[in-house]
């Protein structure tokens, strides 16, 4: 087998379609606790959120499809999900599956499926 042709794949950032930057900034920063990196625009209407090197990016009615799930690993699912339901966060699937996987719905119908 030869190499990748693209050498490296250094990150995958999926764009979240989003309804209100700002109601998704607040939720990506105040529920689910990743910091806002960027804003793009004027107004504003592209944003960078994220945490530990990994970037989920925010496109205002613009890119990217309503309703897309993103895989999230975490080292503390538990954790998360009780970090997300003391934010008020919609937990889509409130009982713990048999792979450790909690569910939270975003404003705009996102799924973050969160696994350990």
């Amino acid at each position: 087998m030869t190499g990748f042709p693209g050498g490296q794949i250094n990150h995958i950032n999926p764009i979240l379609n989003v309804s209100s930057l700002r109601d998704s900034i607040d939720f990506y920063t105040r529920v689910v606790g990743l910091e806002l990196y960027h804003t793009f625009g004027e107004p504003a209407d592209f944003a960078i959120v994220g945490r530990d090197g990994q970037q989920i990016y925010l496109a205002e009615r613009a890119q990217g499809q309503p309703g897309t799930w993103l895989a999230v690993f975490v080292s503390d699912p538990a954790a998360m999900r009780e970090y997300l339901a003391a934010n008020g966060a919609h937990l889509v699937d409130a009982e713990q599956s048999d792979m450790g996987e909690y569910r939270v719905q975003d404003p705009d119908g996102h799924v973050l499926r969160l696994f350990g």
